[in-house]
Formats: C-alpha cells, structure tokens, sequence
C-alpha cells in the first residue's frame, strides 16, 4: 500500500462543529458580496454547479474551433491540497481578502495547536503539531481553501475554471507551433504559483488534449509538455 494514498482523520468535538457553521455563513456572506471569489470556482459554494463550468469550457473550445484555432486543454490534479496548505500563506491571504481584526485574530487561534498521529493495530505514533492543512472533512476547511487557491488564475494567462483543486487549463492560438510555446511557458507560470504555495501538481494525473477540427493534422510525438 502507499502511504500517499491515506488521509487524516479529522477528530471535531460537536461545539467545534456549531461554531465553525456559524463562522462558514458568515465568511460566505463576506467573500461574494465583496466580489473576492473567483467567478469560475464553482467548489462548495451556494448556487454554482460544476454544469455551469462545463458550460463555460464547451463555449470556449467551440469559440476556438469556431475561429479556425487550435484549442488545448490542460486538466490539473494537486497533490493532497487540502493537506498541504500552509498557515502562513492561509493567514496573508485572508488579510488581503478583507478578513482582518478580531476574525483573522479568530482564523489564527482556530488552526493553531493541532496535532495529528498515525494509529496502526491500535499502536500510536508520537503526535506532531501542524502547520499546514485546513482540516479536511470540517465545515471551515473547504471555505478556507477555497480562499487559499483562490488567485491561482492570475498567475496564467490560460482560461481556468475550478472545482477546488481540480483545475481545467485551456488557451487558444491559430498556429499549432505556436501552441506548445504557449503551453510549455503557461505551465512554467503555474509551477511558480504552486511552489510559490507549497503545493505540487500530481504529474502522473495531470492530462492535456489538444482540440481541432476535423481537417487539421497533428503530429502526437511533436508534443512534449
């Protein structure tokens, strides 16, 4: 068995669970209205379904074809995200978001002192304090990494749309040469962001297609991403 494969277990006492709902309703009532979420994050979040991005991929890549263009798509899968995200990066970028004061004051004491173990047959290993993760499986941890990845975007002039962490890449130029420069150097920009974020893409998830239509050739050993 890998061990990449296994996650933590979340143990939430049930006063945890009440206060971090209230807390959830009303970051979800500060991050639309103050327009702070990107429009294409359709993750854990009220009214957007991931029908709405699949619509918004189907448009672009017809827009493409539509104008006789080479259309790729990138398809992104992060290792472990939610496990991984660092506090420190967490905390700035709540402060930039609008989340200052008392209630960044609040995000702070809310991860900090946690700890996790490794339990085997009922053998326990030493625990260890964390400074990364957002919790998975607690109300918060989506919301609070929805926040954490949220500025992915402008870091690549490709079109992203997201499900949390599961990324569609996609971008468009008439001449075919031209589509793996542009591609190669968008992927570059990304693995800035994700080191920059102390996060790491899957590479053997991570998928590309190149979409045309049907009267353009395309030589598949000329690619190499």
């Amino acid at each position: 068995m890998e061990c990449d494969n296994y996650r933590p277990i979340s143990l939430l006492s049930s006063v945890s669970k009440v206060l971090e709902k209230i807390v959830a309703e009303k970051l979800l009532a500060h991050l639309p209205t103050n327009d702070l979420l990107y429009n294409f994050q359709v993750g854990f979040l009220p009214n957007r379904t991931t029908e709405q991005n699949l619509i918004q991929i189907v448009n672009y890549i017809s827009s493409a074809l539509n104008s006789n263009m080479y259309c790729v798509g990138i398809f992104l899968d992060l290792k472990k995200a939610f496990d991984v995200c660092s506090h420190e990066i967490l905390f700035k970028k709540l402060k930039k978001m609008g989340v200052t004061g008392d209630a960044h004051t609040w995000f702070c004491s809310y991860l900090a002192g946690r700890s996790q173990c490794v339990d085997i047959a009922n053998n326990f290993s030493d625990f260890i304090e964390l400074a990364i993760s957002v919790i998975q499986g607690s109300t918060l941890g989506s919301l609070l990494f929805l926040c954490y990845i949220n500025d992915f975007w402008s870091c690549t002039e490709m079109f992203s749309v997201l499900f949390a962490d599961d990324t569609a890449c996609l971008g468009k130029v008439p001449i075919l040469s031209d589509l793996t420069n542009f591609a190669n150097r968008e992927l570059e920009k990304m693995a800035y962001w994700f080191r920059a974020n102390k996060m790491s893409v899957n590479t053997s998830k991570t998928k590309f297609i190149i979409f045309r239509t049907h009267g353009k050739q395309i030589n598949p050993q000329k690619w190499i991403f």
